[in-house]
């Protein structure tokens, strides 16, 4: 998504022109700098933009990054799933840090079928969470089962709201994560049960209703609350940021995760990478190759 609003040129933290997108990349240390000795030369690692001093940088065949932003790559860890690890770090953060439900708590995500998505459904499931999933095709849908979503809503041909009330038997669900927003979003509190939160962390759908309180002032009866979240508030607390990618590189080490990967494109096709996410017909990850 990133790499998308930075194209745009609505993503806040996009350095200035020019510009090279890519916030992910994996590959092998060429060299490293005089003193540096925490990395070695052919050392295999992942690094994330969130690291660098600047967004941006990973369409590129090779990049100079501080020797503290890399983080180790295990040999048994396949770099084109490592490129994934950002959207399991951001999954962990709006688990653990945005919020943070408790086993037997249910949730509702938006754009399951999307990289976020389908992270935080399987982080989530690992969390001993009931998993709903918003899709936007029955092949999504399918797709948003095989990560192990509970039950999942088609929003082409089934009304997301008598549907949550449906798996909920009228109850609401505790948490929803939002990463589409647009007018839509007014609806996600009336889907929210006592003392429930909407975290939105995304606006591919565009802004929301200016006026959200109206919204949940309707139910204010039940004490519902709303979080607009952004990794950026973490810019400089390194040791939570770092510690949650850490936990991701472990769990992909350990095959508790497997990030999918729709497809793998050569770097010159990057634009045609953007149209197929775009149109909304990609699941997971696109990686792009040298």
């Amino acid at each position: 998504m990133p790499d998308i609003l930075m194209r745009r040129g609505n993503y806040a933290w996009i350095p200035a022109l020019p510009v090279i997108p890519g916030n992910e990349l994996a590959g092998v240390v060429d060299a490293v700098g005089d003193g540096v000795d925490e990395v070695n030369v052919g050392e295999r690692v992942y690094v994330n933009s969130r690291e660098l001093p600047e967004r941006g940088g990973g369409y590129s065949e090779a990049m100079v990054v501080p020797a503290g932003a890399v983080f180790a790559m295990p040999e048994n860890v396949d770099a084109t799933q490592a490129v994934a690890l950002g959207n399991y770090q951001l999954a962990w953060l709006l688990l653990n840090y945005a919020s943070t439900p408790r086993a037997g708590d249910r949730i509702l995500v938006h754009a399951a079928a999307g990289g976020v998505g389908g992270a935080l459904t399987q982080v989530a499931k690992s969390m001993g969470l009931t998993v709903f999933g918003i899709a936007g095709s029955g092949a999504k849908a399918n797709y948003v089962t095989e990560q192990g979503a509970d039950a999942v809503i088609d929003r082409t041909t089934e009304d997301i709201g008598t549907k949550v009330t449906e798996l909920t038997d009228g109850e609401g669900v505790d948490f929803i994560y939002d990463s589409v927003a647009g007018p839509g979003l007014s609806n996600d509190f009336d889907m929210l049960a006592p003392m429930g939160m909407v975290v939105m962390f995304g606006y591919l759908g565009g802004d929301p209703d200016a006026d959200l309180f109206t919204h949940m002032r309707a139910n204010f009866g039940d004490s519902i609350a709303f979080r607009l979240f952004s990794i950026h508030v973490l810019d400089n607390k390194p040791a939570i940021r770092r510690g949650a990618m850490k936990s991701a590189m472990a769990a992909l080490a350990a095959g508790e995760i497997s990030p999918h990967i729709h497809a793998t494109m050569p770097l010159d096709d990057a634009a045609e990478a953007h149209r197929l996410i775009e149109d909304g017909s990609v699941t997971g990850k696109i990686v792009l190759t040298p």
